[in-house]
């Protein structure tokens, strides 16, 4: 009995660290292809990049001035990669791949717990496989590592609560998970799980189990790993860290719309729909399915997932502003359902229902990712080539049974990735990222450089010259003292372009101007004598002697 159950353990383990390994080496492959991209990306870079720099691992900094924007632990955390491995784009997409790995076998891992070792790997594949997930996993942005600690909450929790392996000390590990996660994204690390929590233990009109929930201690390690850092920030910055921090990066984004446009009722249920392809279609199946069957109704699992699915989708809901990403650790609850609905289609050998709602989903969608190939690439080899592997796998998979055929569409989805990955994604990084400017950029390294109307924090941070950001006159406004204004978010150096040339003094001037604004900086410049020095990329260059 002992040795059967000690092998099974080591089988287990073998198998999390094979799908950590696969996981982790395909979305870390080809990414030393692709650039950082601003606006978001090129702001984690070069504050990790700063925080190196600068040896101070407290403060995140940009351009040198403290940032408040985000906590300190993914900072922390790519910050040591340029540490070991230098600065380079391979170096700063190794922490969201780390975790992306993890977090597959996280949901691995969970279902092995509390369904079946088949259940798990179907979840694992879908959650893998998923399209915003693929993305997050290359993307330099703190979601895939926030995903990893409020999904391991969640699943200590459960764990806990059902008391699997006969303990409830999973909650020691969901209290330090939580930490962890308002350590990486802020209070929402806490708030979101702990809502969660508190639904599922009213409806399940169990809440004596506060009490076995170890909450005194589990305040304390909340406390040990997750204040220091908001303390020695307060200490240090007193009322500006709590009026930008809280009251900007999560108050004023709560209650005002940054991005009015995407301030829709329905927001979220496309990013669902089209970041969880080719698996949205039979995850909404899986929880139509889940509604109807009583049996299932009666699970402790599906309605613990359920309720994750549904304060994470309502919460944002009602947030102001909207963000792609933001909903995205729900898709931790979602493949889990999915991954017990599609075991059960294979069990019933329902290859039509897979066919359906599995591989005519993965079929349109790969037909978009091949629109989006030819428009960056202009190749139609490469379009011939995965729609003649699409075709075939859709021969083939008429001809296999249902646990085969999901086999092959699965395999062709990941080909498609890999074809993604080290053709497109480098293509398309290419047409949003500064990496090219940040080479002209040097090449004028003695002068004072000011960017027109635009600002590229990719360039920062590959040319390591900070620029000015030159504005023109009607548009250089400040905000009012101690309001609160999405303009506190913006720290990169910002002057009127007479101030510019005025605090140049004697210093010789570049100034960098996109090709739609250029009729308007010859007007704005005409008495300054501009003089063109070079067009590239989209990009005059002008030079001003002061």
């Amino acid at each position: 009995m002992i040795t059967s159950i000690s092998i099974a353990t080591v089988r287990s383990r073998d198998l999390c660290l094979g799908l950590f390994l696969v996981s982790f080496i395909s979305y870390l492959l080809f990414s030393h292809l692709v650039p950082i991209t601003d606006p978001v990306e090129s702001n984690y870079v070069l504050t990790a990049k700063e925080m190196v720099e600068s040896s101070d691992w407290l403060s995140p900094r940009i351009y040198g001035n403290v940032w408040f924007d985000k906590p300190v632990f993914f900072y922390w955390l790519t910050a040591i990669a340029f540490k070991v491995f230098g600065f380079s784009d391979l170096a700063a997409r190794l922490v969201p791949a780390l975790f992306a790995g993890v977090g597959v076998v996280m949901v691995y891992w969970f279902l092995t717990k509390t369904a079946s070792q088949a259940a798990a790997l179907l979840g694992a594949l879908v959650l893998g496989t998923s399209l915003e997930y693929v993305l997050l996993a290359k993307f330099v942005i703190t979601d895939m590592v926030l995903f990893v600690f409020n999904n391991a909450a969640l699943a200590f929790f459960y764990l806990g609560y059902t008391r699997v392996d006969d303990t409830k000390r999973w909650y020691f590990a969901m209290y330090a998970s939580m930490a962890l996660a308002v350590l990486t994204k802020g209070p929402v690390g806490l708030l979101l799980p702990g809502l969660v929590m508190v639904i599922f233990i009213g409806v399940q009109r169990n809440w004596a189990e506060l009490r076995r929930m170890y909450i005194p201690a589990g305040v304390l390690i909340f406390s040990m790993v997750a204040l220091p850092w908001y303390a020695a920030m307060y200490f240090d910055y007193g009322s500006d860290f709590v009026n930008i921090f809280f009251g900007v990066h999560n108050y004023l984004r709560a209650t005002v719309s940054e991005h009015p446009k995407d301030n829709v009722s329905y927001y979220y249920v496309l990013i669902f729909l089209l970041g969880m392809l080719p698996w949205s279609p039979i995850t909404l199946k899986a929880m139509i399915a889940g509604c109807k069957d009583r049996s299932l109704r009666k699970s402790s699992l599906w309605l613990f997932s359920f309720i994750w699915v549904g304060v994470y989708f309502t919460f944002y809901s009602f947030m102001a502003t909207k963000y792609l990403t933001y909903t995205f650790p729900m898709f931790f609850p979602l493949a889990v359902i999915a991954g017990i609905y599609l075991e059960q289609l294979i069990n019933q050998d329902n290859q039509r229902t897979i066919i359906y709602w599995v591989g005519i989903p993965m079929v349109l969608a790969t037909l978009a990712y091949l629109a989006a190939a030819y428009r960056y690439l202009g190749s139609p080899w490469l379009v011939a080539a995965v729609g003649s592997l699409v075709i075939l796998t859709w021969w083939k998979i008429k001809k296999q049974p249902t646990k085969h055929a999901l086999g092959l569409l699965c395999l062709c989805q990941i080909a498609v990735y890999m074809t993604l990955s080290l053709f497109v994604f480098s293509a398309m990084a290419d047409s949003k990222s500064g990496k090219e400017l940040a080479q002209n950029m040097i090449e004028y390294n003695g002068n004072k450089i000011g960017l027109y109307e635009f600002y590229s924090t990719s360039a920062v941070y590959y040319s390591g010259k900070v620029a000015v950001k030159v504005t023109s006159s009607e548009e250089a406004t400040s905000p009012q003292p101690g309001s609160l204004s999405w303009s506190s978010k913006y720290t990169m150096p910002t002057e009127s372009l007479s101030n510019f040339v005025t605090n140049a003094k004697k210093d010789s001037i570049v100034i960098i101007v996109p090709e739609d604004k250029r009729k308007r900086f010859l007007e704005e410049s005409k008495n300054l004598n501009p003089r063109l020095l070079r067009t590239k990329d989209g990009f005059s260059y002008y030079y001003l002697g002061v």
